[in-house]
């Protein structure tokens, strides 16, 4: 006992040196301030909405749909986090952890046991805020008995909670008694047995569509192991309780203990496979903001030689440098894995609303991907090439640098939309103008937000700012980007009465807001370089 509670008083230095950080640089308290009114807005909202009648969505189709979602979801996360768990360990633990702890005299499988309780308490909290988060969304779905509301919770939770035990021993075992390609055939069964069963449930009824929601929600899919008792234990909230909610509870709560045991049992010589996977996470977060938004990290198509036949001069050298790193690591520089998810999205909306008589499903998924990029590239506004010293040292004007820079990745995306929405003319058969302006839509919103990038850099110069206060500066760009598009597309469209001018317009104000950045580059960062 003595070396958790040796453990557990590391962790509250560690939080003691938190606070003081706080209060040395309070501003700091911003983010937090933030979070509990984003908290307070949404109960504020769910409030409002108690006594409002139910829709059509919330009493036929709606338990329908978020049932399929979830178990498609889930069943896809579990698999995942399976087929990952023979390549490599998880890591309950930091460098920080892996140099003070690994050459500690404490014993290393009570370190690895405290670790993972003290990582599912910490992940309890965190994705219960993301379960919160979108519960707004959910509500419009559904009805949910707020009364069931913890086992909603603890359906969602208890599965998320499961990966990192569960990875690490699939790992642990297969490594111990050599049956990775073993364990890897039978995960290649289940995806296959997955896939048979959704293909299957399409094909037997007349609609595909009714035939995937069908066969997704029938009832035999809650006697499932991990995924279906998950799943019933959600639900309770939206479909009502029954005995097996309760019993489904609680065999997911033992299956967490039982994994957890087991991995501490199998735990003998875990340090050289677990230290891996802590460099590789640690390297993760280092180079987070590196990480640009067409490239799938661990994803590495080709590590070859590359050819370079031409290079830049001045800042044009960027786009040469960009486009030999899309070359070396993924599919072609010019598109790559994130083009094939946009074609496969454009097709199966194509083929899933094809007999409808709207141009709706173009607007949405032409909406959504453009609120992906925003939050995205709100993410990682304050890390390219623009956070480098160096930037400053290259010659040519600070406007050639910003376009330079940005230029592959701006053709890459360009390609992705009109990718995406070509399919989605060829399914849907709307009018060339209208996938011409979607295309012009969702590229203007991405240089937009990469655009702003040196202006976040002038407004919080310091990058441990920039994540403290990233709620404010999602509020300032939100105020300072989206609400000038959507004004002059609003003002459009009330005059023209066209949801087709309203796009058109916000294309243009973001082209308009872009010019304006541009112009004001070599201002912006001739403040910059004394920072």
């Amino acid at each position: 006992m003595n070396s958790y509670i040796v453990l557990l008083t590391k962790d509250l230095w560690v939080m003691k040196n938190h606070i003081r950080e706080i209060k040395e640089n309070p501003k700091r308290l911003g983010i937090y301030l933030l979070q509990v009114m984003w908290i307070g807005l949404i109960l504020f909202s769910l409030v409002l909405d108690g006594d409002k009648p139910y829709g059509k969505l919330q009493t036929t189709i709606g338990p329908q749909i978020v049932g399929s979602i979830y178990f498609g979801v889930m069943t896809a996360l579990l698999l995942y986090n399976l087929y990952r768990g023979t390549k490599e360990s998880s890591t309950f633990f930091s460098m920080g952890d892996v140099h003070l702890l690994f050459p500690s005299p404490i014993s290393p499988k009570k370190i690895l046991l405290y670790n993972m309780i003290k990582q599912s308490l910490l992940m309890f909290v965190i994705y219960g805020v993301v379960l919160f988060a979108l519960f707004p969304t959910l509500t419009d779905i559904v009805s949910v008995n707020y009364h069931y509301i913890g086992f909603m919770y603890m359906g969602y939770v208890s599965f998320v909670l499961l990966f990192g035990p569960l990875n690490f021993l699939v790992f642990a075992a297969g490594t111990k008694y050599k049956i990775q390609s073993m364990l890897r055939g039978m995960i290649y069964a289940l995806i296959g047995a997955v896939v048979l069963y959704v293909i299957g449930s399409m094909v037997y009824y007349d609609s595909a569509l009714q035939g995937l929601m069908q066969g997704l929600n029938v009832w035999y899919i809650n006697y499932l192991p991990v995924v279906g008792w998950s799943r019933a234990v959600f639900m309770t909230a939206i479909t009502g309780y029954s005995s097996f909610s309760l019993v489904a509870l609680l065999l997911q709560i033992l299956l967490i203990i039982g994994t957890v045991f087991y991995s501490y049992r199998l735990a003998d010589d875990y340090y050289e496979d677990v230290l891996k996977a802590t460099e590789d996470k640690g390297l993760r977060i280092k180079n987070k903001k590196n990480i640009k938004q067409n490239q799938i990290p661990k994803l590495r198509f080709r590590k070859g030689k590359v050819e370079v036949k031409k290079v830049g001069t001045g800042p044009w050298a960027f786009v040469w440098r960009m486009m030999m790193e899309y070359k070396r690591t993924d599919l072609h520089p010019y598109f790559g894995l994130v083009t094939v998810l946009l074609l496969v999205v454009g097709i199966t909306v194509g083929y899933f609303t094809k007999n409808a008589d709207t141009d709706l499903p173009v607007y949405i998924v032409n909406g959504v991907l453009a609120y992906v990029l925003f939050i995205l590239s709100a993410v990682k506004a304050g890390g390219s090439e623009l956070a480098k010293p160096y930037v400053f040292l290259i010659p040519g004007s600070y406007m050639q640098k910003i376009i330079a820079i940005n230029a592959m990745d701006i053709i890459r995306m360009a390609i992705n939309a009109t990718i995406m929405n070509l399919a989605l003319w060829i399914m849907l058969k709307p009018s060339l103008l209208l996938m011409i302006i979607m295309t012009l839509f969702v590229t203007s919103f991405y240089i937009l937000n990469i655009s702003s990038n040196f202006v976040v850099r002038l407004i919080f110069p310091n990058a441990i700012d920039q994540k403290a206060l990233f709620p404010l500066l999602i509020l300032l760009q939100v105020i300072f980007l989206l609400i000038p598009g959507t004004i002059v597309g609003g003002l459009l469209a009330a005059i023209f009465q066209s949801a087709l001018v309203f796009f058109a317009g916000v294309a243009l104000a973001n082209l308009i807001v872009i010019s304006v950045l541009l112009v004001y580059a070599n201002v912006i960062f001739e403040k910059l370089e004394w920072k």
